[in-house]
């Protein structure tokens, strides 16, 4: 490939003619449902920004394959088979076309009646199903088809066939899960049979006015699974009968899903290989796609230039920064907010009924963004106060709209309760944006005074005070507590700690502390007195972890255990009515943190504009830290 290809050169794929090489990969919105069977103002909104953004192509996702599409109350489900529901739909490709973007819609069908490809497989992660029937096949076939063909009427310009993931259809693909004994099972050829037939006839429905993309799982790590030199050969089998083969990897279980939504535990983009082999394997002669944690556009164009892939997918960036592609492509790839794979876009779908991003405060508000901020009257003279993620946040939206600002922070540098990144290996996507955020209040006109505590007394003459003190930790009160060293106290020390360390505390803190030591090689115990671990994090992430802390050797866990004792090198505990006392060369307490609501109370007063966010009002997350803050300076 000429390396004057970038992803910003338009490629024509058939009929379409896409304007750049980057787009955004589907994101079903379930929490912008209210329940209506097509796209609310909100979903509209949202992927009317993906177009804004200025991605080639916008994915999106929510339809229902089949003919009795109901609501069930959490899920998105939008029909497209009556006529009133097909409204939303076109105009949301009207809205989509508008900025010069092409749209397709991601299919990804659940067999009906509990149906898998086999019996015994897994339906999406959740309950074992029963051999879907060839009857059952062959309308769920016509289903499909008909729901391609309703969507070239509605004017959409493409669709994705999700047959990745361990999804229903790419359970046929995967010699794993695909256990039949007739022509649908057994050999390669036998396996690609059922989704090539709907391919084929979804082709002879819409002919070419649909790009017809396929996803598949490149490789699903699995042994018994598919492994890349199976999946170029699925590839090949199925390229005809297709415009566009888009190579993901993983499986929809709770093993392999940190490479489905790769997290902080993989290296940054660690999919891109596997699409690398597809492409240069010389046996695909069809574009391919690459998905997986890209995040920016220099990496897309790295990816496109060197013939890794002809066209790259991105979803999570694209949510933490929709500028992401005009600062890129003017000189300010430094700008752009970084991802922290945190996954609470994918969790907050289901779980928070409100689309969340923990770096941008803006993302689920599209629709109404406009008439909520309002510019400010006059400049104000602001203190923030605090330079962790909240205050730093503050800072820097209280500077974009014109105000005066002070950062105070009584350290010697800037960070807060973010620092600790900085020595977990696996938490480079946090330190990633703890460092961004310094970088970007260095750059701009803000005054920060380091090692300078803040008090009543020295904040005067300021017209708002934020304040963005934190918290601190929760001390239990079990005897000999003292002896235990704080967990936030521990980072950048651990050569001290011995070779033997138990951690006071199962959440999630108290989960990521113990696995940074474990990985480390100091054999770690963890009492925690729930039944489970980490029950305070996000689904998504909560999954992940587990994964690392059952494939961590060092890391022994002990739940449903009260601890009653503390010595330097000792804790007494009580679990099933018995006391058992661990020894250990140290012991780190992770029992949680409160906020430093007193301290900040005391502020109250000191200026005309009063308001605390973060940890001080109660201590969560970097997404709760971060939308406080903008909140805050949006309304000084």
């Amino acid at each position: 490939m000429s390396t004057n290809i970038n992803s910003m050169t338009p490629i024509r794929i058939g009929n379409l003619l896409l304007k750049n090489r980057i787009v955004s990969a589907p994101s079903t919105m379930h929490s912008m449902s209210d329940g209506q069977l097509y796209p609310t103002e909100n979903a509209m909104a949202f992927f009317e920004e993906r177009a804004r953004a200025g991605v080639g192509m916008v994915t999106v996702a929510g339809l229902k394959v089949g003919k009795d599409v109901q609501d069930d109350g959490a899920m998105t489900a939008w029909d497209v088979n009556a006529p009133n529901h097909r409204n939303k739909l076109m105009e949301l490709v009207e809205r989509v076309h508008y900025y010069n973007a092409k749209i397709s819609m991601e299919l990804i069908g659940i067999f009906p009646e509990g149906y898998t490809v086999s019996d015994g497989c897994s339906i999406m992660g959740w309950g074992e199903g029963h051999e879907i029937t060839r009857e059952a096949m062959e309308e769920f076939k016509n289903d499909w088809a008909d729901a391609a063909e309703q969507l070239a009427d509605c004017g959409f310009d493409a669709i994705l066939i999700h047959s990745g993931h361990s999804c229903p259809l790419a359970q046929f693909l995967s010699p794993l899960t695909n256990k039949r004994t007739d022509e649908y099972g057994g050999s390669t050829e036998n396996r690609c049979r059922y989704l090539i037939e709907i391919l084929d006839a979804i082709r002879a429905r819409v002919g070419n006015r649909l790009m017809i993309e396929v996803r598949i799982s490149g490789t699903e790590f699995e042994e018994g699974g598919i492994e890349i030199e199976e999946g170029i050969r699925i590839g090949e089998l199925i390229q005809d009968h297709l415009d566009v083969l888009q190579v993901s990897a993983g499986m929809h279980n709770p093993k392999w899903m940190t490479w489905v939504h790769p997290c902080g535990f993989r290296p940054p983009m660690p999919n891109v290989y596997v699409a690398e082999a597809f492409k240069k394997s010389g046996k695909i002669h069809v574009p391919i796609t690459t998905v997986g944690a890209i995040d920016s556009v220099s990496s897309a164009d790295e990816i496109i230039s060197s013939g890794k892939a002809d066209i790259v997918t991105i979803a999570r960036a694209l949510i933490a920064d929709p500028e992401l592609i005009k600062k890129g492509t003017s000189g300010r790839e430094d700008d752009v907010t970084p991802c922290i794979k945190c996954m609470r876009c994918h969790d907050s779908t289901v779980y928070g009924h409100h689309f969340q991003c923990a770096v941008n405060p803006k993302a689920g508000l599209e629709a109404c963004l406009k008439s909520l901020e309002t510019a400010p009257e006059r400049s104000k003279k602001v203190a923030v106060v605090g330079g962790g993620p909240a205050g730093m946040k503050a800072a820097l939206v209280a500077n974009e709209r014109g105000h005066n600002v002070t950062l105070f922070e009584a350290s010697d540098s800037l960070g807060g309760a973010l620092k600790f990144a900085d020595y977990v290996e696996f938490k480079y996507p946090l330190a990633g944006y703890k460092n961004w955020l310094v970088k970007q209040v260095e750059k701009n006109d803000i005054a920060v005074k380091l090692n300078t505590k803040a008090t009543p007394d020295n904040l005067t003459g300021f017209d708002a005070v934020i304040m963005a003190i934190g918290a601190e930790p929760l001390i239990i009160p079990v005897p000999g507590v003292e002896n235990a060293k704080i967990a936030t106290s521990v980072y950048g020390k651990e050569d001290t700690l011995g070779k033997e360390v138990i951690v006071i505390g199962g959440g999630q803190v108290g989960c990521e502390t113990a696995l940074h030591l474990a990985k480390k090689g100091i054999k770690t115990s963890v009492i925690e007195m729930r039944d489970e671990l980490a029950p305070d994090a996000s689904t998504t992430h909560r999954a992940e972890l587990m994964i690392e802390i059952d494939n961590e050797p060092n890391f022994v866990t002990i739940t449903s255990a009260k601890c009653v004792g503390v010595t330097a090198d000792s804790v007494t505990y009580e679990k099933d009515g018995k006391q058992e006392i661990i020894k250990g060369d140290s012991v780190i307490l992770s029992s949680g943190m409160k906020a430093k609501s007193a301290e900040a109370d005391s502020f109250i007063g000191c200026a005309p504009e009063f308001v605390e966010i973060g940890d001080c009002v109660r201590a969560r997350t970097v997404e709760q830290a971060t939308k406080e803050a903008f909140y805050a300076a949006n309304n000084l």
